[in-house]
């Protein structure tokens, strides 16, 4: 162990009274920054007679001081520079992080922190217990990235003329790109269509909420939007991030630094740090730019004063810029890259694939849009527009299809698992059931006096608390929105006794046991039956067929009926990343004579082209509809699954491909493509239909099966 120096020692040996007597008294600091005086922040020596104490103070003297300022509304505050200091880190899939000042600055606001309580592939941890990683480790990875592939571009092509603003951005835009995300990633979005469609057909269940509401605030219940897309959340979420370090987009002064909004980090300092020793600061129209590469096309009226037509952010030369973190031209982006990389570690054990070709390889050149009809530059001329885009060689076209086909083999085996969608179906009906019940979350900066600003366009917004399916539509309640979620549920449930909670309570005793709903079966649409009637009938269509089976059985005795609450019919849709289109059509290659032109003026870069020949790999259709039963009531899963297999031998699908799931939850398989243990559906002396359960070992305990039969007999 180190000496202590002798301050240390000294402080050490004295008693409590004699340092109480000797120290001097804390100075306040609220006053003397107010009054411009920082003495109290100096090294200094103490007088003689005096105690030592007061160089204890002196050793944690901060670097950097606050200055006096006044804000755009004539309010004074108090501002810091952000720290010089690059923070380096480690992470399970890039290895060695460098953080820079500006990044520490957003990376340690509140919306960012809050990812550190998102998992990456929500209720994936059902199905294979190591997907327990962050949203945070991914935004970090995607920041890293971005910062990675826009300094290789640099690097070649010199004549792009990328700045070292533009790569803080990109690091910024990757950084920030999944803040609109809510509790268990994409169940939350699924929560929100399911209320969206349980307050429109059923508003008698929510009239008590909504009564109380009123009460409190004097309005209406704020409505749910037909749809809900997080990167607009991640937007406002990104404005708040702003807010809490005291800046703000200014729209009337674009090229000039942010608008200061309060005490916090000095606008005139936060940029990109110069081998000068100054600071390039960031401008209004960064953050604008930052915000367009995360949801990849101009601004609409919810973020702009008005709705935009055209990039602000950068101008046509630098289009290519918005395409590293989300790629609207073909999906090959860092994004993917990252949770491709990590989801697979996590899941598998092991990388599978090399991403990293895709970051060593890339170029910028010219190429004609692959999506005229979607293109917001492209959509209204005669003739698609050539646009400067990020390229690859003609050598990576088996690598592209490859890295497509990780997206969909991801997506059957991790994603959408029949296990990890049973735990997201339960936990939507547990938010479903919590948001009837006036299960509100408490605003996290109520009656703080030290509550960091919030933007000038939410200052109308003054609900101190919302509903579950709403919290998103305010930033400070958007905090509490996390996997944490259930938790607070259940503390407002604990305290309030009262029988209408029944329900929910199940809800919370099946979550915390892991008792989800079972599968029972599986219907793969095949090519012929692609534009089968059954695709084209709605989930709830689909039940009232199953329902109308008008099939009873006797279970224990008593006879069990079917409702329509019992079965949850769910249409899935599998596909490489453009739906029903072959993704490498869309992607741009240059042959390796072209390639030798890309040091050549921008004007005069080469053109990347669609390539006909198509490799060995590709897949003969890029689209796979399946429709999976789920049974909610575990009682009742042996009656549904009879009732299914009755309502299959009534339907003449020729095209479809039927797979039956047992009810064994204790199998370890984590892929779809296991045959499933389930028996079809048998006949006994009597001509009776019966399910047969699974098999089960004589050393089980089991019933036998002629209990079964005596037991599920009509």
């Amino acid at each position: 162990a180190t000496r202590p120096s002798p301050i240390a020692s000294r402080l050490y040996k004295m008693s409590e009274d004699e340092a109480r007597d000797k120290a001097m008294p804390m100075p306040d600091f609220q006053t003397s920054i107010s009054n411009g005086d920082y003495s109290y922040l100096s090294p200094a020596t103490p007088a003689k007679g005096k105690s030592r104490a007061i160089s204890a103070y002196a050793l944690g003297t901060p670097a950097v001081r606050p200055r006096s300022a006044r804000t755009a509304s004539g309010k004074e505050c108090s501002v810091w520079p952000m720290s010089k200091d690059v923070r380096d880190c480690n992470d399970t899939v890039h290895k060695d992080l460098s953080i820079l000042p500006a990044l520490q600055v957003i990376l340690d606001s509140p919306p960012v922190q809050r990812l550190a309580n998102l998992n990456q592939l929500g209720c994936a941890s059902n199905t294979y217990p190591c997907c327990t990683h962050k949203r945070k480790e991914h935004s970090l990875g995607v920041m890293e990235l971005a910062g990675r592939m826009a300094t290789l571009l640099k690097q070649k092509q010199e004549q792009l003329e990328i700045s070292e603003k533009d790569v803080l951005c990109l690091r910024i835009a990757g950084l920030c790109h999944d803040l609109g995300h809510g509790p268990f990633s994409h169940a939350y979005e699924t929560f929100l269509k399911a209320a969206y469609k349980n307050e429109k057909e059923h508003p008698e269940q929510y009239e008590e909420r909504n009564r109380k509401f009123k009460e409190e605030h004097g309005v209406d219940m704020p409505p749910i939007p037909e749809k809900y897309e997080h990167e607009n959340t991640s937007l406002m979420m990104v404005d708040f991030a702003l807010s809490a370090v005291g800046l703000e987009i200014d729209w009337e002064n674009l090229d000039e630094p942010l608008k200061q909004i309060g005490s916090g980090i000095d606008r005139e300092l936060f940029g990109v740090p110069l081998r000068s020793g100054e600071v390039e600061p960031l401008t209004s129209r960064d953050m604008i730019f930052v915000k367009e590469c995360i949801c990849a096309s101009p601004l609409n009226e919810d973020h702009a004063p008005t709705p935009q037509t055209a990039y602000v952010g950068r101008g046509e030369m630098k289009e290519f810029l918005f395409d590293v973190v989300n790629n609207r031209h073909n999906g090959l982006d860092v994004d993917k890259i990252d949770y491709f990389i990590r989801d697979e570690q996590m899941a598998y054990g092991s990388i599978q694939s090399n991403f990293g070709i895709w970051l060593r390889c890339a170029f910028v050149t010219w190429a004609e849009c692959p999506n005229p009809k979607k293109c917001f530059i492209c959509k209204d001329k005669v003739e698609p527009v050539k646009h400067l885009m990020i390229c690859y060689p003609d050598k990576l076209l088996p690598s592209a299809m490859m890295f497509y086909a990780t997206r969909i083999k991801n997506h059957s085996n991790v994603y959408t698992h029949k296990k990890t969608v049973s735990a997201e179906l339960h936990t939507v009906d547990l938010l479903l059931e919590a948001d009837k019940h006036s299960c509100m979350l408490l605003n996290t900066q109520a009656n703080d006096p030290f509550s960091f600003p919030v933007p000038s366009t939410f200052d109308s917004f003054k609900y101190q608390r919302l509903p579950i399916s709403r919290a998103w539509m305010y930033p400070r309640l958007f905090l509490r929105m996390d996997d944490t979620i259930i938790s607070i549920i259940e503390n407002k449930v604990i305290e309030n006794p009262l029988p209408r909670l029944d329900r929910l309570r199940r809800y919370l005793n099946d979550h915390r046991c892991h008792r989800f709903y079972k599968c029972v079966a599986e219907i793969e649409i095949g090519l012929e039956g692609a534009h089968d009637k059954l695709w084209e009938k709605s989930e709830d269509d689909i039940k009232a067929e199953l329902i109308d089976m008008d099939e009873r059985y006797t279970v224990n005795g008593e006879l069990v009926y079917l409702y329509p609450e019992d079965v949850i019919v769910e249409k899935r849709t599998l596909h490489y990343g453009r739906k029903e289109k072959n993704p490498v059509s869309q992607v741009r290659f240059l042959s390796k004579s072209k390639q030798q032109l890309l040091s050549e003026p921008v004007d005069k870069l080469p053109e990347a082209e669609q390539i006909e020949n198509l490799p060995n790999n590709t897949p003969r259709e890029f689209l796979r509809k399946t429709l999976r039963f789920f049974c909610r009531n575990n009682d009742k899963y042996e009656f549904v699954c009879h009732v299914f297999q009755q309502w299959k031998f009534q339907r003449e699908n020729p095209g479809c491909t039927y797979k039956n799931f047992s009810d064994n939850d204790n199998d370890d398989d984590d892929d779809d493509t296991s045959q499933p243990d389930s028996q079809p559906i048998t006949q006994d002396d009597d001509v009776e239909l019966l399910v047969s359960p699974r098999k089960r070992k004589e050393s089980d305990g089991g019933e036998s099966s002629t209990q079964a039969k005596q037991r599920l007999r009509f």
